[in-house]
């Protein structure tokens, strides 16, 4: 009498390290439970971000000021519809299918090959959405502690990597991290529920993510250290000066230099995010430019002083904006 073991032993790349299996699937007509492939995966996660977009645009549409007037904060509207939307797709209520799962026919399951509670379907979610949503908010330094930046480093370059990683990397189980948090697993949806036994998890992927995670806590310590030797502090004080303008809710400075037909131009940049449509307003870009002058610890060596006023919404799922850029010389500002 034979037994057929749920998943198939895969042939190995050589030289592969033996601890990881280039692939761990069986095939469809066993009836078992299959672990979804990279490819099928992506393209279900790209069909859910299009339709959470496509929710943002209709959102956007709707409410453009209001939210544009709310600024970091209306990423907390796009937080939310993410979360129900990925937290509920993948549950057992949708039977642990979203609209992209759904069309590719996968499903989300436990370690018994079961659909996930809710509760569990939402932890999922949130660690899944949260390195996205947090991934280029802007705080101002001077109201955050530094245990926020760090904490921030870590959700956002380390569980960003991480995904990224074991989406690329883990062949034996395609878990992700956000998998690994709740146990989960994404399987084709051929089969019907079922009890099964799933491969286990490669120990190295484990210390893969564990120095992910280390380097994510040197990078705000780093970026400082090399903000202090590349003189950035001038900028900052000038971007915290901006910042302080009315209608300016954010402001970013920066320097640059471009190359057309032989000739470098150098110029001093500020963007300035506006809670009111007034990106038109060409004498207020040139108040901004006089103060980006005047804030100058020596006079500036750059040639053109270029100042973006930018108004719109960002609330993760999407995003419009609408800006206007203009340019100064410096000896006109005087």
């Amino acid at each position: 009498m034979s037994v057929r073991a749920p998943y198939a032993r895969p042939a190995r790349w050589p030289g592969f390290d033996r601890g990881e299996p280039m692939d761990a699937t069986q095939t469809a007509d066993t009836g078992l439970l299959e672990i979804a492939g990279f490819w099928r995966r992506i393209v279900a996660l790209a069909i859910d971000a299009t339709a959470l977009g496509l929710v943002g645009m209709v959102l956007g549409a709707l409410f453009f000021d209001p939210l544009a007037r709310m600024g970091a904060c209306a990423r907390l509207i796009g937080f939310a519809i993410a979360l129900t939307y990925f937290g509920i797709g993948n549950s057992r209520i949708s039977g642990g299918q979203t609209l992209g799962k759904r069309l590719l026919r996968l499903r989300a399951v436990d370690a018994d090959g079961r659909s996930l509670p809710l509760p569990r379907s939402l932890v999922r979610s949130i660690v899944l959405v949260s390195p996205f949503f947090l991934n280029g908010l802007w705080l101002d330094p001077r109201n955050v502690p530094t245990v926020v930046t760090y904490l921030l480093a870590l959700i956002v370059f380390g569980g960003l990597s991480a995904i990224v990683y074991l989406y690329l990397f883990n062949r034996r189980t395609r878990q992700s991290l956000h998998d690994l948090a709740v146990g989960s697993y994404v399987v084709r949806a051929d089969a019907a529920e079922q009890a099964v036994a799933f491969s286990r998890l490669w120990s190295g992927h484990l210390v893969a993510i564990a120095m992910l995670a280390v380097a994510a806590l040197i990078a705000p310590a780093l970026l400082e250290h090399v903000a202090a030797r590349q003189g950035w502090s001038e900028l900052t004080a000038m971007q915290r000066t901006l910042s302080d303008r009315p209608h300016v809710m954010h402001a970013q400075v920066m320097r640059g230099w471009t190359l057309s037909a032989g000739k470098e131009t150098r110029y001093l940049q500020s963007v300035l995010r506006l809670d009111a449509p007034s990106v038109e307003d060409a004498a207020f870009a040139k108040e901004v430019a006089r103060q980006m002058v005047e804030a100058a610890s020596k006079p500036l060596a750059e040639d053109t002083i270029m100042v973006t006023l930018v108004y719109g919404y960002d609330i993760g799922i999407a995003s419009v904006w609408t800006k206007h850029s203009y340019m100064f010389k410096p000896g006109g500002l005087q």
